[in-house]
């Protein structure tokens, strides 16, 4: 099944990873969402339950064999989102058809209620409403305030979806390939910081229509000062939210300046700049994940294909070719 990870036992403080025979022990391994079971297929019931929890987020993947009518109820306070990895089958999410075509928003005054297709692998995040809204403009808690007033799904085109998929995967490979990562508190809070960013990414996107159109001059001193608070951040990535709350605009109008005038998104020119300062710190750095860290790159892997696509060449190749001529 693709995205995967090892189904081997493992508990720590903030990463868990639970094997289930019984469909209703498997309801019970998601803490907090109240849920009921019903085996709709034939055959024994095979699944797990794998999440990372801290402070108030909470990320996670579900896999189940057979197929199920699951039913929950999540508390006000949350706000909680799915997207399929894997499925051999459609399934009906409140009514509406349920494939990986969809994102799910799993928060709702009524609950939720699902028929899941058999071989489905669920990721999804989970977080306090107020953690969340602390990072928001007015005008976005209420477009994600409207946008999690029932259960229902959202379609997202095939990039954006193919972008989360990949995202959450590479997190779990991370932790369970360096759980210690979890006790660095750098980490946790880029990660936290990203997860809070992917859900008012996608709850707001398309709620968000109109942009304030900034003058010129605007848009280049809010590109300016974007620089230079992603430079002085180096560790915990600044993150379009963040961006947002410091200027005051909504996501539309950071949109439109970075658009306007540089004909890219906010969230590549940040990541072009913290790319380019891990190549200056290549020059002086003891090894390539030193640097990598430092600028907040976690996933070596991804990290590598990135500095790669920018550049040219792998971050080692650099590293080997500054160091060869001292």
């Amino acid at each position: 099944m693709p995205y995967m990870i090892d189904p081997t036992p493992v508990h720590t403080n903030t990463f868990n990873h639970w094997v289930s025979h019984d469909f209703d022990e498997q309801a019970d391994l998601l803490r907090g969402w109240n849920q009921d079971y019903l085996q709709m297929s034939s055959g024994r019931f095979n699944g797990y339950v794998s999440d990372i929890k801290f402070e108030d987020v909470h990320l996670f993947l579900e896999y189940t064999n057979q197929a199920l009518f699951q039913h929950g109820q999540l508390g006000s306070d949350v706000i909680a989102v799915g997207v399929p990895l894997a499925a051999n089958n459609h399934g009906v999410f409140c009514g509406a058809a349920s494939t990986s075509d969809y994102m799910h928003v799993f928060s709702g005054g009524n609950g939720f209620e699902f028929f899941s297709p058999h071989g489905l692998l669920m990721a999804g995040i989970s977080v306090n409403r107020a953690a969340l809204f602390e990072m928001l403009m007015p005008e976005e808690q209420a477009a994600i305030q409207q946008n999690c007033e029932q259960a229902h799904v959202i379609a997202l085109n095939s990039a954006r979806l193919e972008g989360i998929r990949r995202f959450i995967a590479e997190i779990f490979q991370t932790v369970q390939a360096m759980p210690d990562l979890l006790q660095n508190k750098s980490y946790i809070s880029s990660l936290r910081t990203s997860l809070l960013a992917f859900l008012a990414d996608n709850l707001i996107h398309g709620n968000d229509d109109t942009a304030m159109q900034l003058s010129t001059s605007r848009c280049w001193n809010i590109i300016a000062e974007s620089r230079e608070l992603a430079l002085t951040q180096s560790e915990n990535a600044i993150s379009v939210a963040e961006l947002c709350q410091h200027f005051g605009i909504s996501r539309r109008s950071l949109q439109y300046c970075f658009h306007n005038l540089l004909a890219t998104s906010p969230v590549v020119y940040l990541r072009a700049e913290r790319l380019n300062a891990v190549r200056h710190m290549l020059k002086d750095t003891n090894s390539v994940t030193e640097a990598a860290t430092h600028w907040g790159f976690w996933h070596f892997g991804h990290f590598s294909q990135e500095y790669k696509k920018m550049f040219g060449e792998l971050p080692s190749t650099t590293f080997k070719r500054l160091h060869s001529l001292n």
